[in-house]
């Protein structure tokens, strides 16, 4: 397989797999910042840190999000796919020279390589693999995983538990509560997109189109939160073999018009809707209200974290505002 068809296959899973909502978990167990044993219950089991850990290996860029965001930087990150560099660029500046080692976690975890980098900690919030890979990586570190399942605990609890593990409950509270009310502030700020329909649409290519369906959708979440609500067309769509999405013929396009309507995918695939007769043809594209978005925006709205959101956002923001006016 072609590098560019492996990169393609991987953007499609990544933002297929994003499609798991984000329940109401139980809250980490916390303690007073810097006071140890602390625990913190994961979906296989109870982790117990026993002292403050230094040597920190975050197994996904969000996780390593998680951990910059508490002023804690990793020593290993598992490659972020699609960023300019191996790092996304909302976490590149955060390191000011102290790059960590970052080793692909595409096909499974790379037990010796993380070995190498002697963890005391091992964050896996939002690490996919982690069914397989969980009995190996406890046996090298104390492990901080998923509670529902990955990507379905709200960012909000994934942050809490790495806070918790690292000593950090009551920092980990600020930076959730500075979050939520920059957020807040970003809707205040933008009365426009109050209660405008949108629709996101997904294309691996031309023939290959999702959209989304379910307002349990994590990327859906996050454009509700800045009060644009999820266009009841497709609402009504049956979900397909991906939690959240709702597969969508071609000359079935006209279903996802609405006052906002999002495109996220590989480069042909957006290219071959841009194309296409029916999409051409709708209202929301006809009168400029089509915001494709790229890669590392899509991820940040996939996979949220106080540091993707603050990136992510007031680039994406200005063109919902755009699409909203028309």
């Amino acid at each position: 397989m072609s590098s560019w068809l492996r990169g393609a296959a991987i953007l499609l899973m990544t933002l297929a797999l994003a499609g798991c909502g984000g329940t109401a978990p139980e809250q980490p167990a916390a303690s007073a910042d810097g006071a140890f044993p602390v625990s913190v219950q994961t979906k296989f089991g109870t982790t117990t840190i026993n002292r403050r850990p230094v040597r920190v290996v975050a197994m996904t860029w969000a996780d390593a999000d998680f951990a910059l965001s508490l002023g804690v930087v990793p020593v290993g990150i598992g490659r972020a796919n699609y960023a300019p560099t191996e790092l996304q660029p909302w976490a590149a500046e955060r390191f000011a020279g102290e790059k960590p080692v970052v080793f692909d976690s595409r096909d499974g975890a790379p037990v010796e390589r993380v070995a190498s980098l002697r963890p005391d900690i091992i964050l896996a919030t939002k690490d996919f693999r982690l069914d397989d890979g969980y009995a190996q990586l406890s046996r090298v570190a104390p492990v901080v995983g998923y509670l529902n399942g990955p990507n379905n605990d709200t960012w909000q609890h994934s942050l809490r538990a790495v806070a918790t593990a690292l000593g950090k409950a009551d920092e980990g509270k600020r930076v959730v509560d500075d979050t939520e009310g920059w957020m807040a502030a970003q809707k205040a700020a933008h009365p426009e997109l109050a209660d405008k329909t949108f629709a996101y649409v997904i294309a691996a290519d031309s023939s290959a189109l999702n959209t989304v369906n379910s307002t349990d959708d994590v990327s859906a979440g996050i454009l509700t939160a800045l009060g644009l609500r999820l266009s009841p067309t497709v609402l009504g769509l049956p979900t397909g073999s991906i939690p959240g999405r709702a597969p969508v013929s071609g000359e079935n396009l006209g279903v996802v018009d609405a006052d906002v309507l999002i495109g996220a995918g590989t480069q042909p695939g957006l290219a071959g809707l841009e194309r296409h007769p029916v999409f051409v043809a709708l209202p929301s594209v006809r009168r400029g209200a089509f915001v494709p978005i790229d890669n590392q925006v899509a991820n940040a709205l996939a996979y949220p974290t106080p540091l993707s959101l603050r990136w992510a956002l007031p680039r994406l923001i200005p063109h919902l505002s755009d699409a909203a006016n028309r």
